[in-house]
């Protein structure tokens, strides 16, 4: 039985969680939805037929302003035949004031 326990005891103090700001994660996963579905129309197809597109909300975070993140996203819809000022100018005002995810905390039980 004492082997057991120190077993145990072992297990117990490897354990470690991952602590997320579950708000954020759930504001990106929100945003991330809606860009989908933007894309979908900006497109015309569903999201498996949709071409190759990544926007990537941290790197448009880490851009200086407000231009430079606009002339990111025009670059990654350069393909799109339909106009994507309106997108643009609803994706910026979505991510403003939104933070970068970081790299999950841990934490010891």
């Amino acid at each position: 039985a004492a082997v057991v326990q120190v077993q145990q005891r072992r297990h117990q103090q490897g354990k470690v969680t991952v602590k997320y700001d579950r708000k954020e994660l759930r504001k990106r996963l929100v945003l991330e939805e809606w860009i989908v579905e933007q894309l979908g129309q900006l497109y015309g197809c569903e999201e498996e037929e949709m071409p190759e597109v990544e926007i990537d909300i941290d790197d448009l975070l880490d851009a200086a302003n407000e231009e430079e993140r606009a002339l990111k996203l025009q670059e990654t819809l350069v393909d799109c035949y339909k106009p994507t000022e309106e997108f643009i100018k609803e994706l910026l005002t979505r991510i403003r004031g939104m933070r970068k995810l970081s790299p999950p905390q841990k934490k010891s039980i």
